[in-house]
């Protein structure tokens, strides 16, 4: 058993006005638990397995950030206005949230996982990150970078290293179907889960790690309504990584870019991807400063075309032991590029600029800064 305890104070000055200022997880390295098992079976062959949980330790009650009600009903928030229809999780083999599979591993041959299983491109991103997936990133839903990390119901195979060079495959399998009892009302929800396909390809040698990752995310025939661009929509994102570690300052850079095959002229996805990063350690000490960007191209109600989304991450890290570090980050992120409308400041939308840009989000500034103090601790 492994993982990370990761929790501090976070002041967040919002879009719109918002001022929030709380006490939240994850500002370094997300908070873990996780179980591993491995067997040798003889003959350079081992079974092996993670099962991987990511808790809330400052919710005690289950509520962390947001009101919870009933799916399919709505709550007032405390402006008055009228939280919407929160729909029912229809993502049920995501209990643990984590990396979790059972494999099998042969040292010559590779590795065969099945489960729920990293992508290559998202190792692509952890290879240049140096702030992780926490504050100063831009990484995760609704952000600069979005959530690449992981796909459910996949088999992967990962290859050995060989003169420094690996590669991976990753499938992971779509449903768009249902089966229930009709009397039953529990014939609930039908999983709309994308067919997923990543490849991998990595080199490392000494202090120099270069990954690639391609992931492919093709949506179910029936994931719109009738004709709707979405039936069938391949979305690509790839990305490319170099990091080097020259002792007395770590350097990371990467390129990569998102695109769809949206044929109508409102949903068309071109967008340029890129990260950069430094890190200057010091006795027990690291500064640490990274740069990312999201360049809208293409046709697509969700971008302001030929803008950016800019995250911009500065962070000072202290060792307390080789397991425990104290840190104090920042991150100031510009969402220009994205569309306002995906946006909630105090329970709307944010307005748009006019009814022709419906993407534009008018006299509100669309930067967000959060500043965090806190304490990260392995075991």
């Amino acid at each position: 058993m492994s993982g990370v305890v990761d929790a501090g104070y976070q002041s967040i000055k919002n879009f719109g006005g918002q001022q929030t200022n709380q006490v939240g997880q994850n500002g370094a390295r997300t908070s873990t638990f996780k179980f591993n098992g491995t067997e040798d079976l003889g003959g350079g062959q081992s079974a092996n397995f993670q099962f991987e949980v990511q808790p809330s330790y400052i919710a005690g009650n289950g509520n962390a950030y947001n009101a919870t009600v009933a799916a399919g009903t709505t709550a007032p928030i405390a402006n008055g206005s009228t939280q919407g229809t929160n729909q029912a999780s229809a993502q049920s083999g995501l209990v643990g949230k984590g990396q979790s599979f059972v494999g099998l591993k042969d040292a010559k041959y590779g590795e065969v996982q099945f489960g729920t299983i990293n992508t290559a491109t998202f190792g692509a991103f952890a290879a240049v990150s140096h702030l992780g997936t926490g504050v100063g990133t831009g990484y995760g839903s609704g952000n600069t970078f979005g959530d690449i990390t992981r796909v459910e119901s996949s088999l992967a195979y990962k290859s050995p290293s060989i003169a420094g060079f690996d590669f991976s495959v990753l499938k992971g399998t779509n449903n768009d179907s249902q089966f229930g009892v009709a009397s039953s009302t529990a014939t609930g929800v039908t999983l709309r889960r994308p067919r997923v396909l990543d490849l991998g390809i990595g080199y490392t040698n000494g202090p120099l790690a270069v990954k690639f990752g391609r992931l492919e995310s093709t949506a179910t025939a029936n994931e719109g309504a009738a004709g709707s661009y979405k039936n069938g929509l391949k979305t690509t994102t790839q990305l490319l990584g170099a990091a080097y570690d020259a002792g007395v300052a770590k350097v990371a850079l990467a390129t990569g870019s998102i695109k769809n095959d949206a044929t109508d002229t409102t949903h068309v996805v071109d967008n340029k991807l890129t990260v950069a990063a430094v890190t200057v350690p010091f006795g027990a000490n690291r500064v640490i400063a990274q740069y990312g960007t999201n360049a809208a191209n293409g046709n697509s109600i969700s971008y302001n075309t030929g803008l950016k989304a800019k995250t911009t991450g500065l962070a000072f890290e202290r060792d307390l032991s080789k397991r425990t570090y104290v840190y104090v980050r920042y991150e100031k992120t510009d969402l220009a590029a994205f569309a306002a409308s995906g946006y909630i400041v105090n329970g709307a939308a944010v307005a748009a600029s006019s009814t022709t840009a419906a993407v534009g989000w008018g006299s509100t500034d669309p930067q967000r800064t959060v500043t965090t103090v806190g304490l990260s601790h392995a075991f």
